[in-house]
């Protein structure tokens, strides 16, 4: 069972790729989106399996490495927290597959494109059941080079190759320092197996795991987009819509939270570096909701959308609340795809393929379909009550709360702020695309019309699973008495007790309050009093627009102060120590040295009376003087260069 889930997305993607050509455009996709299939209805066997019978499994298919007290296998492990990221993993991407059918079907590359993106989702599986970190260490790897393959598939466009190089590039710093701290946990363990490593966390110095897990952290950063290395996520929406979607809803961007989820038996015993995931993911998600609301870009929206969320998953690792964020992760993934489909199938509808809202405007009536999913999609990340976000990501809110600490007390008030921006800038999306005025030209809204049901069918699917997906899954994930256990949380951070039963009424509520109210708000001042808007109008909230417009002025600061300078120390570098020094001191000046000296001795071989008399005038100068023998060599040598 385990082989028939990891492997037959591997297998299509194989068939896809190398014979697809032969196959036919129709065979090849379906035949793609069969092997999708087969891995999901595998999977949730797996999932009813491993979560009510509390049964895991490991496969070990072989030895890989065995050097010295080193061994190292491939071998895939299925436990509740490798199931229970699988389950999204899969669901999103068979019906990625399916809307790609449709999505795709115009392209005159469409083997290559669901080659590649079942070899997206093969790659995450690969990550998300690894038994040790090495296996972990490979999926990532393989995750990274697909998304740049996906990103950049329209290698004709200039923009699409600059933003797949722009993600591969960022991801391999938080690589480089993914690869140091398993360097470091080899060395200070001796094994990579999570068991091993797992059992000698608490015996472990902890300067030694902080090490360790601030490596794991900015690697975890730069794959989640998280403040500081997020630059990448915006660029990556230069790829197809269904890239998007998977990419931001069930690949890529949460492995990083994965590997900090995984690691949670070493996590737990480092304070410092749980403090740091705290506010790392609160100022990532406050500030990646402020640019979200002056965003115009209906993709870009949602990229910073996602970039919040994940940061929203940050703040609750940063309080040991490991069961909400893995909660939170599997709801967000569905209405997240849900939000990136609905938005492809409105931009898919129109003949120019806008990507402004700005350029929309009363699709409602001519869309009712797409309208409802988005609607629904908003409103579960907006966290509105009985709708699957709103289980896990209230939760989460008050979590931080509970933890009754200054950090958390702090966290609380950004994460409802962040809260308040998200149901700013979902009512926005919604007002400016199917509740405002027409601002298109007459022929688009002519052609304007729903797409076919293939496109259709994942985005109801997505629907009915963003509006009961949470309430099927909390008591599993949320429950006081539920089995799922398998997060380490030490005793002195548990805190489910206190943010369960002893926060007052009012600060439960407030979120919702800010919420709706906001939302509510923002739509009558859109409607009654849109002049308030014209931000240009005042100097001060002009430079604030302009701020988080132009994403905080990141990129500016990432090119002029880092990489440019970056740039000239290496030209500076490459100069007076490449061709420079080392070049002088090395081959170059080597090869001088002997040529002159040859050509000296040549001279002396062949009776050259000046070269003589040169040496009888040394001879003297060291018996009148009494040089040592050293400096007359010393001096000879100097003679012979002069």
């Amino acid at each position: 069972m385990i082989l028939l889930c990891m492997f037959t997305p591997f297998l299509g993607s194989l068939m896809s790729g190398f014979f697809g050509r032969y196959m036919g455009v129709n065979s090849s996709k379906w035949m793609v989106c069969l092997s999708m299939f087969v891995s999901v209805v595998s999977t949730y066997m797996l999932f009813m399996d491993v979560m009510f019978n509390e049964m895991e499994y490991t496969y070990n298919m072989m030895n890989w490495l065995n050097v010295e007290y080193l061994v190292v296998d491939w071998s895939f492990t299925i436990d509740k927290l490798s199931v229970s990221m699988l389950v999204p993993v899969v669901t999103v991407s068979f019906l990625v597959h399916l809307y790609s059918v449709s999505y795709m079907s115009h392209d005159p590359h469409q083997q290559r494109f669901f080659s590649y993106l079942s070899m997206f989702t093969f790659a995450m599986m690969v990550l998300v059941t690894g038994d040790n970190y090495l296996i972990l260490f490979v999926g990532w790897e393989f995750i990274g080079v697909a998304s740049y393959l996906l990103i950049s598939f329209w290698f004709t466009r200039f923009n699409a190759v600059k933003s797949g190089l722009s993600a591969l590039l960022m991801n391999r710093f938080g690589d480089a320092l993914l690869v140091l701290g398993l360097s470091y946990l080899v060395t200070v363990t001796g094994s990579v197996n999570y068991n091993t490593v797992f059992a000698l966390g608490s015996y472990l110095d902890v300067n030694m795991i902080t090490v360790m897990l601030m490596c794991f952290l900015v690697a975890s950063m730069a794959k989640s987009a998280q403040l500081g290395l997020h630059s990448w996520l915006l660029l990556a929406m230069e790829g197809p819509t269904p890239v998007s979607s998977l990419l931001h809803a069930a690949c890529l961007v949460i492995a990083g939270v994965f590997l900090l989820m995984r690691s949670s038996p070493l996590l737990e015993y480092t304070p410092i570096v749980l403090l740091l995931i705290l506010w790392l993911g609160g100022l990532s998600t406050l500030i990646s909701g402020l640019m979200a609301m002056v965003s115009n870009d209906i993709k870009k929206m949602m990229a910073l959308s996602t970039m919040s969320q994940v940061g929203m998953m940050m703040m609750a690792m940063g309080v040991s609340c490991y069961n909400l964020a893995l909660f939170h992760l599997m709801c967000h993934s569905f209405f997240k795809a849900l939000l990136f489909m609905s938005a492809g199938s409105v931009m898919h509808s129109m003949m120019s393929e806008y990507q402004d809202i700005r350029m929309y405007g009363g699709f409602r009536q001519f869309m009712p379909l797409a309208y409802t999913c988005m609607f629904m999609a908003s409103l579960s990340l907006m966290a509105m009550p009985g709708l699957t976000g709103f289980y896990s990501k209230d939760m989460m809110i008050e979590s931080m709360y509970g933890e009754y600490t200054f950090s958390g007390f702090i966290m609380y008030w950004f994460a409802l702020m962040s809260a308040t921006c998200t149901s700013l800038y979902s009512m926005r999306l919604m007002y400016y695309t199917f509740l405002n005025n027409p601002n298109s030209p007459k022929y688009i809204y002519i052609n304007l019309k729903e797409n076919d049901m293939v496109l259709i069918t994942p985005m109801m699917i997505l629907t009915i699973l963003s509006m009961f997906g949470g309430y099927l899954l909390r008591d599993i994930y949320l429950g006081m008495g539920s089995p799922f256990n398998e997060l380490f949380m030490h005793p002195n951070n548990l805190s489910l007790m206190e943010t369960e039963f002893s926060l007052p009424s009012m600060l439960k509520v407030l979120p919702l309050m800010t919420g709706l109210g906001g939302g509510l708000i923002l739509l009558l001042m859109y409607e009654f009093n849109y002049s308030l808007f014209l931000v240009y109008n005042n100097k001060n909230l002009s430079k604030l627009y302009s701020f988080f417009n132009q994403k905080i002025m990141f990129d500016q600061l990432l090119n002029n102060l880092i990489l440019r300078s970056g740039l000239n120390m290496g030209w500076l570098l490459n100069v007076h120590m490449d061709r420079g020094m080392l070049q002088l001191f090395g081959p170059l000046g080597l090869w001088k040295l002997s040529t002159f000296i040859s050509s000296k001795l040549n001279k002396l071989v062949f009776l050259n009376i000046g070269f003589i008399l040169e040496i009888m005038v040394l001879s003297w100068l060291l018996i009148v003087f009494k040089v040592s023998l050293l400096k007359y060599i010393t001096l000879l040598i100097m003679f012979i260069i002069l």
